[in-house]
């Protein structure tokens, strides 16, 4: 199938905190406030919530490289990015959508505010007029080559990236019981035990994810418990579950699935990565055809030169 031939709508959705913004710095304040919490813990790190304005890139690498997405939606609290107002009056006006979380917590109110993308992602199949099919993105996730369709939905399946691994307390019973697991990860493992996966867990890679609305509705709508349990945490939690990795693993279990590592994601992190580091991983990206994806996170902890030749590479990739 090509992507002018394709009769269901794809739509992409994208999470975006201002960590900067004054009226959600005083939100997260007044509820650690609440708390008796004199210290931010670290799920409340400022690098989870600060935007060096990535979100422009992560759109505008949409519009150029998959321009056969229907909506873009951008899901915040009471918040409005800077780039909605470069669209107003151009074709890209009605292509781009806000969604406040409100609107997705609808009969959830008592959950808000929240600073948790694992809550926010747990209702994001609540967006009004969603289509059935839709790709969701982190706001620091870019696509630096064209994709299509079929990269992510073929033949009725969705096409999914990743590698299986075991379980930590399946592999690792002593590691597990003196370290603290790596919260990613356990997450992952939490999601895998809920679709009926035991030993195993599909980890899955910083990268665009394929979901169908449907098969997360329907699993909510049956257990609502496990919806309401998974919002009412402000902050992230290692008992809650990644709905994304939820959502792959109910794929998977009903076979409705097709495992394709071809297209690759590089993800750099300055926190973790020094310059020389992430000047080879942006080579890398350049020199490797089949690296469509790449992930920058924790922008706001790199030096501002290390922060201009990223944007600086990003701009050349996805503006010209």
């Amino acid at each position: 199938m090509s992507s002018h031939s394709i009769h269901e709508p794809v739509d992409a959705v994208i999470t975006w905190v201002d960590g900067y913004d004054q009226a959600h710095a005083e939100k997260l304040a007044s509820y650690l406030a609440k708390m008796g919490l004199d210290k931010r813990p670290e799920t409340a790190a400022p690098t989870r919530f600060n935007q060096q304005g990535e979100l422009d890139y992560c759109v505008h690498s949409l519009l150029r490289f998959a321009p056969w997405l229907r909506t873009i939606y951008i899901v915040t609290d009471a918040q409005t990015p800077p780039l909605m107002k470069t669209f107003a009056g151009t074709p890209h006006e009605n292509k781009v959508k806000l969604i406040d979380h409100r609107e997705i917590f609808l009969g959830f109110e008592h959950c808000l505010p929240t600073f948790n993308s694992l809550a926010i992602e747990s209702v994001l199949w609540r967006i009004k007029g969603l289509a059935n099919h839709f790709i969701y993105f982190n706001d620091d996730c870019f696509l630096i080559r064209p994709v299509h369709y079929e990269d992510f939905f073929r033949d009725s399946k969705l096409v999914f990236r990743g590698n299986w691994k075991t379980q930590t307390e399946k592999k690792w019973l002593g590691y597990f019981k003196k370290n603290k697991l790596n919260e990613h990860r356990k997450v992952q493992e939490n999601s895998a035990r809920l679709a009926g996966w035991q030993r195993k867990f599909f980890h899955l890679p910083h990268a665009p994810f394929p979901i169908k609305k449907a098969t997360l509705e329907n699993f909510f709508l049956q257990q609502p418990e496990l919806l309401a349990q998974n919002l009412n945490h402000p902050l992230r939690d290692q008992r809650q579950f990644w709905p994304i990795s939820l959502s792959h693993h109910l794929e998977i279990k009903a076979k409705k699935v097709v495992f394709d590592n071809s297209l690759a994601t590089i993800t750099i992190n300055p926190a973790s990565h020094n310059p020389t580091k992430i000047r080879n991983k942006l080579a890398q990206a350049d020199k490797k055809e089949n690296v469509s994806f790449v992930c920058m996170q924790s922008m706001d902890t790199a030096s501002k030169s290390t922060q201009t030749m990223m944007f600086e590479w990003l701009a050349k990739k996805i503006f010209y």
